[in-house]
């Protein structure tokens, strides 16, 4: 090596050393970014952090302030892989409306997402309310929709004249949101389609009592939304200005009443200005396509909500899909329906897709579910639960929900695992490995990571539904809990129990035997349950400072 060609041998073998490691290292990044999701290609240079599921009775922090200020109530995220999460939630949509369930729907989408080998069917998934906005409540909050006066759908009607506080709307500014905790660690944050928590501008009179309540004060920093429900097909044909387009009317055979999507703009709240044609939640897709490719290209994490409208009245399907279900016999009405929900189904399958062509799907969570149980007249199924919307046996609270998240769940499997729309901020807490401050009352759901990744059986904490409260604690109303095996259902008068039922869900699907006179002591221990968390929710509505209460805390 002393001589000249030594060290000229020496230095050629020392590049070629360096040219073919420079080789390895390429191919090996280019591998790693076509099996993995960009965002996580990171991870597998830093040691996975451990996280546990979040107490219960965790805190959030209290906030009352203006929508557009900054709030810091999350610790940093540490986590150098964050994964996406999309929320697709359908409207009305029975456990038994989807074909795995045996429904009459043709939902080939759903069906490959429920068995795909990184997904978990939810087979024992509960929507947090019996109706609409209750249950949108809850997924947003984490906590139950009568803590913050969100009694039933619609509370905010004209006929109710004592909001004088700006807080006072159906969801207050106070709760805290997975949108603004999402958004508050890095996130990007979108919601596309009904938001039925609140309108979105003073009516015209002048009302300034009017409760204003949209998605931009509530985290979300795209949004286009309707107020409440609409048509699924040809969504703003009953407005004025488009009273000359195309205007699909179904089986109902008449145009609808004006609904339209807004979004809040530098000049104030402004309404989509063209007719939509065609199926609503293909319009919705295409907004919800963009916006994921745009945060794909800029490398930003992001959260979006899909609240469909299908499969709420007016459910109403374009021909291509009603011509499905008419060849098969079912009548004009059966067809909108069924039609309205394969639609849905098949923007699913895009959206399966897009994830799949954009890299991100292992890093991204999928969660599909319902708002609550079908309305009973509609062609609407529960497969043999007992109940439809509006009440709290199975049938009404009980619905269709999918996970699919491949980073996380490593093998599919039907699950009968208690879950409730709850659920979601607590587990993105957990996700996230955030954790809440302050003072804020107490989360009604827990994490379910723990469960995605097979580390529990049991959820061993139970399940609250209270409904018809509206406002007056000294009514007629219902409370039900559910744990992992019994499930109670209370009905009261004057603010006491005058009525109790107790069911075996595992064993009593269809809630037909009730066996409170057989387990007295089971009813009793749950009654004494279903007391205290009363007692909770009273004391929650006092801090939040809801009108037209009438109710003493003890």
């Amino acid at each position: 090596l002393n001589s000249e060609y030594g060290w000229s041998k020496m230095l050629l073998g020392t590049k070629k050393a360096i040219y073919y490691l420079m080789v390895f290292t390429l191919l090996s990044l280019y591998l790693l970014r076509h099996r993995f999701p960009s965002n996580s290609i990171s991870t597998l240079f830093s040691f996975a952090e451990t996280t546990d599921s979040i107490p219960a009775t965790s805190a959030h922090r209290q906030v009352v302030a203006a929508a557009s200020s900054s709030r810091n109530y999350v610790s940093p995220v540490t986590s150098t892989m964050r994964p996406n999460v999309i929320l697709a939630l359908a409207d009305d949509l029975g456990w038994g409306d989807v074909q795995y369930n045996k429904g009459n729907a043709f939902t080939p989408n759903l069906n490959r997402m429920a068995h795909s080998p990184n997904s978990i069917l939810l087979q024992r998934y509960y929507s947090g309310g019996p109706v609409c906005s209750p249950t949108r409540g809850t997924l947003l909050t984490g906590r139950n929709h009568n803590r913050y006066c969100v009694w039933t759908a619609n509370f905010a009607g004209r006929r109710r004249g004592d909001f004088v506080m700006p807080e006072t709307m159906p969801l207050p500014l106070s709760e805290i949101t997975v949108a603004e905790v999402m958004r508050e660690a890095g996130y990007s944050t979108a919601l596309f389609g009904k938001w039925h928590l609140g309108d979105f501008k003073p009516l015209k009179d002048g009302n300034k009592k009017w409760p204003v309540s949209h998605p931009g004060q509530h985290g979300f920093e795209q949004w286009l939304a309707t107020e409440r429900s609409a048509p699924t097909c040809t969504i703003n044909c009953g407005c004025k200005q488009f009273q000359n387009s195309t205007c699909v009317t179904g089986h109902y055979g008449d145009r609808p009443p004006c609904t339209n999507y807004y979004t809040n703009k530098s000049a104030g709240i402004e309404s989509w200005p063209d007719p939509i044609l065609g199926d609503d939640s293909h319009f919705m897709w295409s907004l919800a396509a963009d916006y994921i490719r745009d945060q794909v290209k800029s490398n930003k994490p992001f959260f979006l909500f899909l609240p469909f409208h299908t499969v709420h009245e007016r459910y109403i399907a374009t021909d291509h899909y009603r011509d499905i279900y008419r060849k098969n016999k079912y009548s004009l009405k059966e067809a909108d329906y069924y039609g309205a929900i394969s639609a849905m189904d098949e923007v699913i399958g895009l959206l399966r897709e897009l994830l799949e062509e954009l890299g991100i799907k292992n890093n991204t969570l999928l969660w599909f579910s319902s708002d609550n149980g079908p309305e009973l007249q509609t062609p609407g199924k529960t497969n043999g639960l007992r109940g439809t919307k509006h009440t709290l046996f199975e049938g009404g609270v009980r619905v269709p929900s999918v996970i699919e998240w491949p980073d996380a769940i490593r093998s599919n499997k039907e699950s009968w695992f208690p879950v409730v729309s709850n659920d979601l901020l607590p587990t993105i807490y957990d996700m996230l490995n955030i954790q809440p401050k302050g003072d804020h009352p107490i989360l009604d759901g827990i994490s379910i990571l723990p469960f995605l990744q097979g580390k529990v059986l049991q959820r061993n904490r139970s399940i609250y539904w209270a409904y018809n409260i509206d406002g007056n604690f000294n009514n007629s109303y219902s409370i039900s809990t559910s744990g992992d095996q019994y499930k109670l259902i209370v009905s009261y008068e004057n603010g006491k129990p005058q009525h109790h039922e107790l069911y075996d869900i595992v064993n009593d699907l269809a809630e037909r035997n009730n066996l409170s006179g057989k387990y007295p002591a089971v009813s009793k221990k749950l009654l004494t349950e279903v007391e205290a968390w009363r007692q909770s929710v009273m004391k929650s509505v006092d801090e939040v400072g809801c009108l037209g209460v009438s109710h003493s805390p003890h």
